[in-house]
């Protein structure tokens, strides 16, 4: 399959592993402004196809966004990353580990759907506003994707074996937290923390965010 290149945002003292952040459906790599510096370390923060100032495409998946960010990583030379992941960007993390998981140190995977076990209903989504920052067409695209029944999905979890850290929202109107249990205690390595924040951790907890994830991610 052929790699889109990414644009990015970057930042951080050089000479780290870098963390690797990827946002979730409809947001941009300025998700992680207020976060990224307070981690100390030197970040990059992809935008994925059909998001921001990247390039927009036909085609939509998990496993093409996946593609692209491992290319954007190999034509940087990177051989080591912690990786940090929202949402959809989990999804996309957890395949990029499952990938290359001697590239992954450590996985953070925040509010990020597993797969259900079961079909779901899905109701189209509806673009409000005409500034925005995302290809229209990726939104429903992706949902289906996410939310589509994938039992191999459950079954490789054990190729995850870089220690994994899940950050659920207690308040989360998207993704159930009894399924971020059942999926921390499937992983070869998980830890799960709870934070008093809705689907977006990151922005509405994010101090703790930045603290629970800093301490993983240097232990």
């Amino acid at each position: 399959m052929d790699a889109l290149p990414l644009a990015w945002k970057e930042g951080g003292p050089p000479g780290d592993v870098p963390v690797v952040l990827i946002h979730g459906l409809t947001a941009t790599a300025a998700t992680w402004d207020p976060i990224a510096p307070a981690l100390g370390r030197h970040w990059i923060a992809p935008e994925m196809r059909g998001h921001g100032a990247s390039p927009r495409h036909a085609d939509y998946t998990l496993d093409l966004m996946a593609a692209d960010t491992l290319a954007f990583l190999d034509a940087r030379g990177l051989t080591e990353i912690d990786l940090v992941g929202h949402s959809m960007g989990g999804r996309v993390a957890t395949l990029v580990a499952r990938e290359r998981p001697g590239l992954v140190r450590r996985l953070v995977l925040e509010d990020s759907f597993p797969a259900p076990h079961a079909p779901q209903v899905i109701e189209p989504y509806v673009v409000m506003g005409d500034e925005v920052d995302f290809d229209p067409a990726v939104v429903d695209l992706i949902r289906a994707g996410v939310r589509a029944v994938d039992p191999t999905w459950w079954a490789r979890l054990g190729e995850l074996t870089m220690p994994v850290l899940v950050v659920g929202g207690a308040y989360s109107e998207l993704v159930p937290q009894e399924a971020l249990a059942e999926f921390t205690a499937a992983l070869p390595d998980g830890r799960r923390v709870v934070l008093g924040a809705g689907h977006n951790v990151h922005a509405e907890e994010p101090d703790t965010f930045v603290k629970e994830v800093a301490a993983f991610l240097s232990r």
